[in-house]
């Protein structure tokens, strides 16, 4: 399973050219979003509807259902008992150096056993292995 990151669903929107000769060449169910990644771009959306003027209320509502709609479209990979353990021990290893949502994330995917797609290979870099993280927008596929 290809856990995309956050910074990946953003090029997804936008129709990155790159991204989707990888989504092409992949079956649609092996693509999956972390909850971790659900909940930041919906904090982010429900940050912006709140605090929009009243003039901007209204777009920024209706972002707030498109975006819902659009994580419809997605299997999402849960942050269960499995990754307690492993996040556990990536905060112990890497303490306040790492983003928590990111060891989040890594944690998934270890426990999951799980590819993470991401334009921040420095993030992970140091919370797994080479062959658990992808580049899908500078690295095009090999033909």
């Amino acid at each position: 399973m290809f856990l995309w990151d956050t910074n990946i669903l953003r090029h997804f929107i936008e129709g990155h050219p790159t991204l989707r000769t990888y989504v092409k060449r992949i079956a649609w169910e092996d693509i999956a979003l972390p909850s971790v990644v659900v909940a930041e771009v919906l904090r982010g959306r429900s940050e912006y509807a709140l605090k929009a003027s009243p003039i901007q209320a209204p777009p920024a509502h209706a972002l707030l259902q498109e975006t819902r709609d659009m994580l419809h479209c997605f299997h999402i990979v849960m942050f269960d008992t499995s990754c307690v353990i492993p996040l556990q021990q990536l905060r112990e290893q890497h303490k306040h150096h790492k983003s928590y949502a990111d060891m989040m994330i890594a944690a998934i995917a270890i426990a999951g056993k799980h590819t993470v797609v991401t334009r921040n290979r420095k993030h992970f870099a140091s919370l797994l292995p080479k062959t658990q993280l992808a580049n899908w927008i500078d690295l095009p596929p090999a033909s």
